[in-house]
């Protein structure tokens, strides 16, 4: 039985469940949350606690739509692949993992954890919360963030020999190749100066990425539905 149908349309759910993740996980969740209960900039962890609101949990949650797409996608990617790119979809797949698992927790931590820190704020607090809160710049998140991404772009670097077929398979591979540049790019600039990611370059990096991804999981999406309706 071709089983090959089943997994092209798995893989566009992947694809269509990462594009509404990058959507509400960043610019549709950072107007929502900008619009009803932005907090501050980073003073301190009191501060922060003050003026926390559960909106501003609300694109974690988006992110893990986001994830889970990922995992789709990639998962897809190496059933679709030829025998001799095996070992380069395995390999991402490895690195997809490993990229979940980090941004997972960090998630948890964003909407579960740190919320209820907030809620029965006590001083004592102030450490976890100026090492986890996505509102500080130095932050532990913030590493754990950008360097799990860079291992995402691992990921798709290696998984783009896949898409080779035609013009649309083409761009999907440049453009996950990009991410893989772009991604590692952005974990070895954190590694040099952690305070980057909420300063104007890194605000702007943060938008060229999301509109880089959103673009590759739309030539994902493409790419599938060609070969789906070739069958």
């Amino acid at each position: 039985m071709d089983t090959q149908p089943d997994t092209l349309r798995i893989g566009i759910y992947g694809a269509i469940a990462n594009i509404a993740g990058i959507l509400l996980s960043g610019p549709l969740g950072v107007i929502l949350v900008n619009l009803v209960h932005s907090n501050p900039p980073w003073q301190t962890p009191q501060l922060w606690a003050e003026n926390f609101h559960p909106i501003q949990t609300f694109p974690f949650y988006g992110g893990f739509l986001l994830l889970g797409g990922y995992v789709v996608m990639l998962a897809v990617t190496h059933q679709l692949a030829e025998a001799k790119d095996k070992i380069y979809t395995s390999i991402a797949l490895i690195f997809t993992t490993v990229f979940v698992t980090l941004i997972f927790f960090n998630y948890i931590i964003q909407s579960t954890f740190l919320p209820a820190l907030a809620r029965d704020y006590r001083p004592e607090y102030d450490p976890i919360i100026t090492a986890f809160s996505f509102a500080n710049p130095q932050a532990l998140c913030w590493a754990i963030e950008m360097w799990g991404y860079a291992l995402l772009g691992v990921a798709t670097w290696l998984a783009a020999v896949v898409f080779n077929r035609n013009g649309i398979e083409k761009t999907t591979a440049r453009l996950m190749v990009a991410n893989g540049i772009i991604s590692l790019a952005g974990g070895f600039v954190t590694a040099a100066d952690l305070g980057w990611v909420l300063t104007a370059p890194g605000l702007v990096s943060y938008s060229v990425w999301n509109l880089l991804v959103f673009l590759m999981a739309i030539f994902f999406l493409l790419s599938l539905r060609k070969r789906l309706a070739a069958i």
